[in-house]
């Protein structure tokens, strides 16, 4: 199905091409999976990533690096970017999904869980052993079914990982309570490139897979063809 460049990602390509801005690591582009098709190109990240599918039945997001700089097509006046291939296998369990997103400058983590026992309106840490986090890093929060997310947490808000240890971190805010039932710290680094939305749901059973093979292409906007 065609994708759809995110209006964030056409701001952050301006900010590069004309005003000399750091672009992403070519290295940590990466194909998300989502369980909803109401996503737009105006999404927020947080839309995004809050409706991104939680890491069971074999879920990982997956590497969609650039294997090249591709080459100018002189008849269509475009550059033409090599193909990114990705693949997602169910294991344990079915997938099913409506979108997919690629996330540049992204970590490989989609969301670590965790439950009430495990946030300290104390000391404002929350434990989650071996989290992977390290200071510096985007997290935002969403609470399970029945679940209250802890008093100072905000969903949709994106929080910056601070003092983190190889089994806790805070996230630079008061924590007021504990909340109650299960949450989901879901990794909010980088910025959402393109969606690209199915018609109907797809349903991957366990042990089979599912193929993306993404054409980019980038226009040039300076030429006119008449038409």
């Amino acid at each position: 199905m065609p994708g759809t460049f995110t209006n964030d990602w056409i701001t952050r390509t301006a900010e590069v091409l004309f005003r000399g801005a750091t672009p992403p690591n070519s290295t940590k582009f990466r194909l998300a999976l989502a369980n909803t098709a109401t996503l737009t190109r105006s999404s927020s990240a947080a839309d995004f990533l809050s409706s991104e599918l939680l890491p069971n039945n074999g879920y990982a997001r997956q590497s969609a690096n650039f294997s090249g700089d591709g080459s100018y097509d002189t008849t269509d006046q475009r550059h033409e970017m090599p193909t990114l291939a990705a693949s997602f296998t169910a294991s344990g369990g079915s997938l099913q999904f409506q979108t997919a997103f690629i996330i540049a400058d992204s970590v490989a983590t989609a969301s670590k869980s965790f439950t009430n026992s495990n946030v300290n309106a104390v000391t404002n840490k929350i434990a989650i052993a071996s989290h992977g986090f390290s200071n510096g890093d985007k997290l935002l929060f969403t609470a399970d079914a029945l679940a209250t997310l802890p008093g100072g947490i905000v969903a949709g808000t994106v929080y910056t990982v601070a003092n983190a240890t190889t089994n806790d971190f805070e996230i630079g805010i008061d924590i007021t309570d504990t909340g109650s039932g299960t949450f989901r710290a879901r990794c909010a680094n980088g910025s959402i490139v393109a969606l690209f939305v199915e018609d109907n749901p797809i349903t991957v059973a366990d042990g089979q897979s599912y193929s993306y093979q993404i054409p980019v292409v980038a226009l040039n906007s300076g030429y006119v063809n008449g038409s």
